[in-house]
């Protein structure tokens, strides 16, 4: 068990890793423990009892048990598109590389295994690496064809400083609005209950029944709005890019970021706010205690 165990936390490390070098550029230094966070769990909760199935069924296997091993794992994987739709690639990878990790902890101490297995197993997992790299690159690499929901455009009231939490999913709120190829966040600026009579009870929000997120973070625009609708842009320096999540229990999820126009800097868009952090944290467990989006 504790090999499986060994495997599930290896698994999610190299799939973090991964996605964090493909994400790099995008300034996404914020996704490896969010990817960290849900594979670990992912494996645990349903990798592991998936890979003891599979070593059940092929035991009794001779030659062939490697192949069959590694078609349960992938088509296991392939299943959690019922429940997490596109993200499903994701687990297919995670599944294959488990797969893998699991043969070699298996073999790593033993000198039984024959040259056609040796042969097989390299050339296989070569195909896998392969894969996952074209499949996270496709997904993640900056200047791909987007559709227009693949980038952001944030209206932000003029002067406002604080975290932003855009909700995604959430039912009965209007679809993002298309502008020259940008999706159009309108940010709103509301008290949170919690947070009364604090100097961060005002913070930045918007409701979308779209699902699609990006996290092409150097595609997307930031700009102030005046009462009469003028925009001026925003530098790189007053962004920073928090992270995101999601409601337990609901189909909705969020992205956070915190914005600035009195402390811009490379510390503040590497580093951000802490106050506004302490901010985004009573904004997030406020939500997820409420479990709804009024």
């Amino acid at each position: 068990m504790m090999k499986k165990v060994k495997a599930a936390c290896y698994t999610s490390l190299t799939l973090s890793v991964i996605i964090l070098i493909f994400s790099i550029a995008d300034g996404g230094l914020w996704i490896f423990p969010i990817v960290l966070m849900y594979a670990l769990a992912g494996n645990l909760a349903y990798g592991i009892p998936v890979s003891i199935l599979s070593d059940w069924l092929t035991k009794r296997m001779g030659r062939g048990r490697m192949l069959a091993a590694g078609i349960i794992h992938a088509s296991f994987g392939g299943l959690t598109y019922l429940v997490i739709d596109g993200f499903a690639w994701f687990a297919v990878i995670c599944a294959v590389i488990f797969f893998f990790v699991d043969e070699w902890l298996k073999r790593k101490d033993s000198s039984e295994v024959d040259g056609d297995n040796k042969r097989f197993y390299l050339k296989a997992g070569s195909v896998v690496v392969v894969l996952a790299i074209v499949i996270v690159a496709v997904n993640w690499i900056p200047g791909r064809n987007e559709q227009p929901a693949g980038k952001y455009l944030y209206l932000i009231p003029e002067g406002y400083e604080g975290t932003i939490v855009v909700f995604h999913g959430a039912e009965d709120r209007p679809p993002l609005k298309n502008d020259e190829g940008y999706s159009l966040i309108p940010v709103e600026v509301e008290s949170l209950p919690t947070l009364m009579r604090t100097d961060i009870e005002r913070y930045g929000i918007y409701r979308t029944s779209t699902r699609d997120r990006s996290y092409n973070l150097s595609q997307n625009r930031y700009v102030y709005v005046d009462n009469v609708g003028n925009r001026t842009p925003m530098a790189d320096e007053c962004i920073h890019h928090s992270g995101g999540g999601s409601i337990s229990g609901t189909e909705i999820f969020y992205d956070e970021i915190q914005v600035t126009e009195t402390s811009c800097g490379e510390h503040f868009s590497t580093y951000g706010n802490e106050r506004f952090s302490a901010q985004g944290r009573e904004i997030g467990k406020y939500y997820e205690d409420q479990r709804k989006l009024d």
